[in-house]
């Protein structure tokens, strides 16, 4: 099969998951807007069969059949490359896809979801959502590096925008590592490039925590420098996985001694 006879909705699957790298079925039937399931399995298997995508799939004894995960192969790099917005060097990580680790696919898989949470809860209260993932963000070289796992803004009725960069931890992530990612925040905020080059203000920082325990070290230790950094100048929240699709954010404040 060559790109020409591949379908619309085969090539948004193929561009979706070079967007947000893995996908299950389930999270693909919801960007493919099919009340069942059936034509979105059916453009599946034909992209598997094709070597377009591949996937993962176990069924383990006691937890129920887990919905398969679907991941980019090396026969989509020609469908891809066409596209003049994506760089043939930027694909060379569809090579490895196969082998990323049961974090890094969670991680992606989380970002998945949260970015469906965002589209209903916008649709609900009438905004506008514009929503980019780290690919995405590849092509805007004036986001803070290493990128943010996502950006997005949320126009309402009136107008008006609201931009939020996306912080996704993971369970373990040592805490110099969440220091140090604290710091180049610090750095990005005090350069001004942000606001140079889209002539915006600096976006809300969402940290996302998997754990109460990561929450709370976060909250103390970015309590604790607020006011001695440039990080007083924007609006920083945290919230727990589950917080985060409940709207259960904390703002960071000053910690008064």
């Amino acid at each position: 099969m060559n790109n020409s006879q591949l379908t619309a909705k085969q090539l948004n699957i193929i561009n979706l998951l070079h967007r947000f790298r893995f996908l299950t079925s389930s999270q693909i039937q919801k960007f493919l807007n099919n009340k069942t399931t059936r034509l979105a399995n059916y453009y599946l298997k034909t992209l598997n069969t094709q070597n377009y995508i591949g996937k993962h799939y176990t069924r383990t004894l006691g937890e129920g059949n887990q919905p398969a995960v679907y991941y980019l192969t090396t026969g989509s790099i020609k469908a891809l490359e066409v596209n003049p917005d994506i760089q043939k060097a930027k694909l060379k990580y569809i090579y490895r896809e196969k082998i990323r680790s049961k974090q890094f696919i969670s991680h992606a898989l989380f970002i998945v979801d949260y970015h469906l949470y965002l589209v209903t809860e916008s649709t609900k209260s009438n905004h506008q959502l514009h929503f980019f993932t780290k690919t995405d963000l590849q092509a805007h070289p004036y986001i803070i590096h290493p990128l943010p796992d996502a950006y997005f803004a949320r126009v309402d009725t009136a107008g008006e925008t609201k931009r939020y960069f996306v912080e996704v931890i993971d369970e373990g992530a040592p805490r110099f590592a969440l220091r140090k990612r604290i710091e180049q925040y610090n750095d990005y905020i005090e350069s001004g490039r942000f606001e140079k080059v889209t002539t915006h203000t600096f976006p809300t920082i969402l940290f996302i925590c998997p754990t109460i325990g990561i929450m709370i070290y976060l909250k103390k230790h970015l309590g604790r420098i607020y006011e001695e950094t440039s990080l007083d100048q924007v609006d920083i929240y945290l919230a727990t996985q589950e917080g985060a699709f409940s709207s259960n954010w904390e703002k960071i404040e000053a910690v008064e001694e």
